[in-house]
């Protein structure tokens, strides 16, 4: 497969957002109903983890305690991990633990199990990379931890997993609290986060009835991207999706709020593919327009918006070339790419 196609792949796959039901597990994999807590008699070395946090496993489950970060992994460091070579199925993380590193867990295949603080921000989700096929991620608590992202992005620790269950695997589930916890973390995304389930639901070890009963159909999905008139491409879709980006990419957006358009507010962030059939088109010969319906919340007469477009990491400013407080219209000849808006 050439570059092309490898990156059309690649787009592709992150533009897929839980479109399929979750598979049924074994009856071994029922999820605890009430929030887990661990025994702390420990039974095997302690290991330093980093400063101020400390792991050890007991009984096939590997435990974090104390304040602070599961730092960074890489490729090329996997085996510095104090657990590299241990097995354990499930994983605790307690509440001090503020940040998982990259790939702290990747390559644990027998690894299923997750209990970890709705507080707790994940770094991305090669976290996850290589483990069981059929996760169960266990978020406990109903807070959110938040930091700014340059001086106007508010980024919470919700966002962060949000920004991984956009794009991992189908048969992922996510259990939280409560009702209120489930519609808060579902919205964080537009399709909404599927598989994402109440730990107070009575069917909660009988995945087959969870779709049936825990409210798993969604609207049906409609791009507030398309193609502005007269720019119509006839069998063509446009279809712009609400995502959580990474740090990275907001850094992005932080450094014009911070530098270059300081009297503006971050609003939004979207993915946008041009698609015909299983066709996805990166990139025209000509510049076509774009009409952006604006979030109902974000409407205001007089508002006046920008679109920052980032490409493989370069940004570019794209202006509102409309008047109407409902929408945004951009030119580009870009068919997949990422975009924010920006307001004052």
């Amino acid at each position: 497969m050439g570059k092309t196609g490898r990156r059309i792949v690649a787009m592709a796959m992150a533009f897929a957002v839980c479109l399929t039901g979750f598979l049924p597990m074994t009856a071994k994999a029922k999820v605890p109903e009430v929030r887990h807590t661990p025994d702390w008699t420990k039974s095997s070395a302690v290991w330093q983890v980093s400063e101020g946090v400390t792991a050890y496993i007991k009984d096939g489950v590997l435990y974090f305690e104390g304040n602070g970060v599961i730092p960074d992994y890489t490729n090329d460091n996997l085996a510095e991990r104090p657990w590299h070579t241990s097995v354990f199925g499930t994983v605790v993380v307690g509440a001090g633990i503020t940040d998982i590193g990259t790939r702290a867990f990747a390559e644990f295949g027998n690894l299923r199990y997750f209990f970890i603080p709705s507080t707790t921000f994940i770094s991305n989700s090669t976290v996850f990379h290589k483990i069981d096929s059929k996760p169960v991620i266990r978020i406990q608590g109903s807070e959110e931890t938040t930091r700014m992202i340059g001086d106007k992005i508010p980024y919470t620790s919700l966002d962060s997993w949000a920004a991984v269950a956009q794009g991992t695997s189908f048969n992922t589930l996510y259990v939280v609290d409560d009702g209120a916890m489930k519609a808060a973390f579902r919205q964080k995304t537009y399709p909404n986060i599927e598989r994402v389930y109440s730990a107070d639901n009575p069917d909660i070890d009988q995945p087959t009835k969870l779709r049936e009963n825990d409210g798993e159909q969604l609207q049906p999905f409609t791009s507030p991207l398309r193609f502005a008139p007269g720019y119509e491409m006839t069998g063509r879709a446009v279809t712009s999706r609400i995502i959580k980006p990474g740090v990275e990419y907001l850094n992005v957006i932080a450094w014009y709020l911070n530098n270059t358009y300081p009297d503006y507010t971050y609003g939004q962030t979207y993915s946008n593919m041009v698609t015909m059939g299983d066709q996805v088109y990166e990139a025209f010969d000509e510049t076509k327009q774009y009409q952006l319906q604006i979030p109902a919340g974000m409407q205001s007469p007089g508002r006046e918006f920008k679109v920052i477009q980032i490409v493989d990491g370069q940004p570019t400013v794209l202006e509102d070339l409309d008047s109407s407080d409902t929408s945004v219209t951009f030119a580009t000849s870009r068919g997949s790419f990422h975009y924010s808006i920006i307001y004052r």
